[in-house]
């Protein structure tokens, strides 16, 4: 609400709407929105959620829950204690008793006689100061934020089979990839010229480092996600959750498995160094969708993609790295430039893809996509011109940004 464009960040007048409302939740003493805003922000002239909790938590005593529910009932204990501050009530589960009349499943009432709001997971029961207690998934480095070097020399062959086995080695090149005379949506070139004048197809993509993303506030926003696209998945619906595989989901590279149960994948993102640095920090800014790479008329600042604005992945590098560009001095990612080889970059994305929407004809509405995941009951699209138009990439489009968790950085050089 208080962050419209979904930034990740507050300015500093839309920390003042915030506090404004905070002083609603809490009696607090008069602050000053100036020194306020000092003590908050510091030295980085915004403010994030964990930089708002922290502070929330300590100087106006805001300890909210921020959970979302599990309807796993043998995650939700009962939460009831006699006379509010008594004996918790010791049943472990919620077991749904129905009366006559009533349909399976709708039960409110457990059989320890407790109501199902009270039967609630520890999940749903933390609050903003185990939020900042948090600290991430077990593999990740302890004590570590942001962007954390991956020395593991098993996670760094697994990173480099998965880029061994998405690599796309024949009928690999689109007009994303550029023309050689004209280069990528250059004035004058036509569809025909550059498929003419073909930018070549690199043969093989060789892993130079890779960074992991442990940012805290990301994983929180792509957990939280996960858990209510879970819900709807396994929940009644008229749209069966048929699973999908894609290439780049083939190879475990660590830590946590892919719930493939709801259509968690591994995808690849590629752009400009400075786009990905902004993409880890704060996450994929769906404003911006259709202003990269993407195919425009001439004279025209976006173009409109394929399935219409939204966060775009590929299954393979080889699609990704045709939106990668050359790591330069100066650029804003910890990379340091090869005097051997040109470098690039690209992102390896978990993005949960739910009840995801197949497309495999040429006959797309890019509206009605949207509206079916915003009102409907699907949560991305399934673009597969493989099966069935013998197009060379599938992609995953998806748009709601916490869908996604820019997990790694992946530098790389291509090879011909």
């Amino acid at each position: 609400f208080h962050d419209p464009d979904e930034s990740g960040h507050l300015s500093k007048d839309e920390f003042a709407m915030l506090l404004k409302q905070s002083r609603k939740l809490v009696p607090s003493p008069t602050l000053d929105e100036p020194e306020v805003w000092k003590d908050v922000s510091g030295d980085h002239g915004y403010v994030s959620f964990r930089m708002f909790t922290a502070w929330a938590s300590k100087h106006l005593e805001l300890d909210l829950p921020l959970g979302l529910e599990s309807s796993d009932a043998s995650s939700r204990p009962c939460r009831f204690r006699l006379g509010g501050d008594g004996e918790r009530c010791s049943c472990d589960k919620f077991q749904g008793t129905t009366h006559r009349g009533e349909e399976a499943g709708s039960a409110q009432l457990c059989v320890c006689g407790h109501k199902i709001s009270m039967h609630r997971s520890d999940l749903a029961m933390r609050t903003m100061t185990d939020f900042l207690e948090e600290t991430g998934p077990a593999h990740w480095t302890k004590d570590m934020e942001g962007l954390v070097q991956v020395l593991d020399p098993d996670v760094l062959s697994n990173l480099q089979e998965l880029m061994d086995h998405t690599h796309k080695s024949t009928d690999n090149w689109t007009r994303d990839r550029g023309c050689t005379l004209h280069g990528v949506n250059g004035p004058g070139c036509s569809l025909s010229c550059a498929s003419k004048n073909r930018v070549p197809v690199p043969k093989e993509y060789r892993l130079h480092s890779a960074f992991r993303n442990q940012n805290q506030d990301l994983w929180h926003n792509y957990s939280l996600v996960k858990t209510a696209i879970g819900e709807e998945c396994h929940g009644p619906s008229k749209v069966k959750t048929a699973q999908f595989s894609v290439q780049a989901s083939a190879r475990w590279v660590e830590g946590e498995p892919l719930d493939a149960s709801i259509n968690e994948w591994y995808l690849f993102h590629g752009s400009k160094p400075e786009a990905l640095s902004k993409i880890l920090e704060s996450n994929f800014r769906l404003t911006l969708a259709g202003s990269g790479a993407t195919w425009k008329e001439t004279g025209k600042p976006k173009g409109l993609p394929l399935y219409g604005f939204g966060l775009y992945f590929a299954e393979c590098i080889t699609k990704a790295d045709e939106y990668a560009h050359p790591v330069q001095e100066g650029d804003p990612l910890p990379i340091e430039p090869d005097a051997a080889s040109t470098l690039y970059a690209v992102l390896l994305c978990r993005v949960i893809g739910g009840r995801t929407n197949l497309v495999d004809t040429d006959e797309i509405k890019p509206d009605k996509l949207r509206t079916d995941v915003f009102d409907g009951p699907f949560h991305s699209v399934f673009g597969d011109r493989v099966s069935t138009l013998g197009k060379p990439y599938k992609e995953v489009v998806v748009y709601d940004k916490d869908q996604t968790f820019p997990e790694y950085l992946l530098v790389y050089s291509r090879k011909y």
